[in-house]
């Protein structure tokens, strides 16, 4: 596989980083597939979520892009209802090799923040901004965050828990 070096450092460099925003899980028999915890940016609908992105690289990666899916139903018009599919730009038409995994995670991390209902794979929630409709959106997002997303505050307290018994 000619991109197991690129892969190799790059999973070294994000466990370097230690970014609290993000969990990164790789299957050390497996490089290709990756699964993301992503913690849902403040001020957002996703605030109080942690969605789960499986990360699928390309054998020719970085020539190629990886294909990312939400695993955790999310209410948001860049991501496909039934499949979880991400629809961002440089996954597409604007992928270059520089590209890295944490790159495309903070993208999709941003993506989250800033919705673009003009490139919409979920229309209800793109017709919800469309006509401005703020209120009726993020009470959906928030409703699917809660029933679907692992509730952060709870993970933060099991962590806590699990830190505290350790000391």
């Amino acid at each position: 596989m000619i991109c197991r070096p690129r892969l190799m450092k790059e999973q070294h460099d994000l466990q370097k980083l230690n970014d609290p925003t993000m969990i990164i899980q790789v299957n050390e028999t497996d490089l290709l597939n990756w699964s993301v915890y992503l913690f849902g940016p403040e001020d957002t609908p996703f605030e109080n979520g942690i969605f789960k992105i499986k990360v699928s690289i390309p054998q020719n990666y970085p020539i190629s892009a990886p294909t990312l899916h939400f695993q955790t139903r999310i209410f948001h018009p860049n991501v496909h209802m039934d499949t979880g599919e991400v629809c961002l730009e440089v996954l597409s038409q604007k992928w270059e090799p520089r590209w890295t995994i944490e790159s495309i995670i903070r993208a999709v991390r941003l993506m989250l923040q800033e919705p673009n209902p003009d490139s919409p794979l979920n229309c209800d929630a793109a017709n919800l901004l469309r006509a401005n409709d703020l209120i009726g959106y993020k009470s959906i997002a928030q409703y699917y965050t809660k029933k679907y997303a692992i509730d952060k505050h709870e993970y933060m307290n099991k962590v806590n828990a699990k830190d505290k018994k350790t000391q």
